[in-house]
């Protein structure tokens, strides 16, 4: 077994079959990798013999794969060269493998974790899709992802065969395109239309009966690109294309386009399939689970503050406007937002979260918006929808709003107040139906006093307010929270559920918790990992947060009271103890009754 390169096959000899398959999972592969924030992993695409096709990643990433693992189009990855991995395990057993860290045989992949699976057309393993991450530890989400995206490549490849047999079994053709999805249409090589299904005289608003044997140019208020095809020769695969049709109505089209050959090798027609490129992004959503995940029954709170602010998120949910969720970090902002859009009319629909402090300034425009083919160096063939596109008819949760460029503000401005969108470096105008829920910790009026943030967008988004209080303002909710997060982590680490002393509830209940739910809930986890019991105590607390409390304890120990306190408090026992019986209580002070009354009145007490 050879550990220090891979044997690189002819790549302009994969057959034709291999080229459809790197067709078909193209736009897959393209809008699984916009989802996968992490910096540390590559897709790779190979056919039924383990050769990468396609390989797609963070540019370190690529560059760390392809320099050390050779992970290139051509690259050969069979048992017989490199060993077992996901990828060939996957071909071999047509089932979907996860291979992590100690498990490969080969020793220089034994800090990757992979996850394949194949992709199956009938009996037949076309190939594989791979997610490899530069680490070791297991990525619950990952295999699913893969898998999802799998057969979704599987549906495409199936529609897309289906498609072809059109042209090999014509009197079969009226009953097959008028039940697959895509808009199907053909042309003669004049240009003119000889057919086209419900779907497609749906989506370009033809009557087909007038239609049919018309010139395709005089049919819409635009030159069609399928006249390309007549003009070149050539098809084109996967093209996005905004087009207005004879009722005014703009259709953003994914289009295939392939031109019809007669023996001697002349064009005698164009057959053009397309579809609405909202359906693809709808089977992305579902690979990427872009849904909320949490509810209002999440949230575990019984102070009035709390259940007020729920109250209000509950309305919140109901209208169509726009939410601004504020409070400090780790009260439960996100959870909010989960919860607004699955109690909300949108809830079946898309939720796209993005973290506008966490995307470098330079590419934060791009992932909101999108950008056009040729927008800068790298970007990927074709252009790329942006997360307003993606979350088209859901919601879109901006997180650390209050961190976002004042310039690309301005940008989201027009979003606001159009709901359009123009991809960055591109000219196509994009309309979008997102409801926008943004959060931050900051005070956004006092940044847009101080000119870091724009009015105009802080009056946009704050329509609706929710305010969510500290957990020092809500401390009686920490042993309901606590309750809570026990349950919660165990179940995630399988553990049985342990018990809580009360005497570490009394002691938590005392810390200043100002990283809030969020730091309460990472001590939680610590204890529950140092646990080998059935008790939670106070020896499983943290150090630092005994030091903290014991320093606390200390301050309240050598604590010094006032004269002035130690005898307003002893009075009160006295006149407590006496039941007001100022004669007794002066006797017993050593006092007079004159005096008595005097310090009554000098303390503001009752007698």
């Amino acid at each position: 077994m050879d550990n220090r390169a891979f044997e690189i096959v002819e790549y302009n000899q994969v057959e034709k079959a291999k080229q459809d398959l790197l067709k078909s999972s193209k736009l897959f592969i393209d809008y699984l990798f916009q989802f996968i924030t992490k910096k540390n992993f590559i897709i790779v695409l190979t056919d039924a013999e383990a050769n990468v096709l396609d390989v797609v990643g963070g540019v370190y990433m690529m560059k760390k794969f392809q320099k050390n693992l050779n992970f290139i189009p051509g690259a050969q990855l069979s048992k017989k060269l490199v060993g077992n991995t996901a990828i060939n395990m996957s071909i071999n057993q047509m089932k979907p493998v996860t291979l992590r860290g100690e498990k490969h045989e080969n020793i220089i992949h034994r800090d990757l974790s992979c996850y394949a699976a194949p992709i199956v057309y009938g009996n037949e393993v076309l190939g594989t899709l791979c997610i490899t991450e530069h680490n070791s530890d297991f990525n619950e989400n990952a295999l699913g992802m893969v898998v999802a995206s799998a057969k979704g490549i599987e549906n495409q490849i199936y529609n897309q065969r289906k498609a072809e047999k059109i042209i090999e079994q014509s009197k079969y053709q009226n009953a097959i395109v008028e039940n697959i999805e895509e808009g199907y249409l053909t042309i003669d090589n004049e240009g003119k239309l000889t057919y086209i299904n419900q779907k497609a005289a749906k989506m370009l608003a033809f009557n087909i009966e007038e239609s049919i044997g018309k010139y395709i140019g005089h049919l819409v208020p635009f030159k069609p690109i399928i006249l390309e095809v007549l003009e070149t020769g050539k098809g084109y695969v996967n093209r996005e294309y905004v087009l207005t049709n004879k009722k005014g109505q703009k259709m953003h089209l994914v289009k295939t386009a392939t031109p019809i050959r007669d023996q001697d090798g002349n064009i005698t027609g164009v057959i053009d399939i397309f579809r609405e490129i909202e359906y693809i992004k709808k089977i992305v959503n579902k690979v990427v689970d872009a849904r909320a995940s949490f509810n209002f029954d999440d949230l575990v709170g019984e102070t009035e503050l709390f259940k007020k602010c729920i109250i209000n998120a509950k309305k919140a949910a109901k209208s169509v406007s726009n939410i601004l969720i504020q409070g400090e970090s780790g009260t439960g902002k996100e959870l909010f937002a989960h919860s607004i859009h699955n109690c909300s009319p949108r809830k079946g629909q898309p939720f796209v979260v993005i973290n506008c402090a966490a995307i470098p300034k330079e590419l934060i425009e791009s992932e909101l918006f999108g950008y056009a083919q040729g927008s800068f160096t790298g970007g990927v063939k074709g252009g790329r929808p942006g997360k307003f596109e993606l979350a088209n008819g859901g919601t879109i949760f901006l997180d650390e709003i209050g961190e976002m460029p004042i310039d690309v503000q301005a940008k989201l401005l027009r979003v606001l107040q159009d709901k359009k969108v123009v991809r960055v470096g591109g000219d196509s105008i994009f309309d979008v139906d997102v409801r926008i829920i943004a959060a931050t910790n900051k005070n956004l009026y006092e940044e847009a006093k101080k000119n870091n943030f724009r009015w105009d967008i802080y009056y946009r988004l704050n329509v609706l307010s929710i305010n969510i209080p500290s957990l020092k303002e809500r401390v009686e909710d920490i042993p309901l929270i606590i309750d809570a997060l026990v349950a919660r982590i165990s179940r995630r680490l399988k553990i049985r559920t342990p018990r809580i002393d009360k005497e570490i509830i009394e002691v938590l209940l005392k810390y200043s918790w100002e990283g809030n739910v969020r730091e309460l809930e990472n001590v939680i986890e610590r204890m529950i990992n140092m646990n080998n019991g059935d008790i939670i105590g106070v020896n499983h607390l943290p150090d630092e947060y005994k030091n903290s409390l014991e320093s606390t304890k200390e301050q309240e120990i050598y604590k010094i009271q006032t004269f002035e306190d130690a005898e307003k408090e002893n009075l009160l026992k006295t006149l407590e103890y006496y039941k007001g019986n100022i004669s007794k209580a002066a006797k017993n002070l050593k006092i007079s009754r004159n005096t008595l009354y005097n310090k009554i009145e000098k303390y503001e007490l009752r007698a």
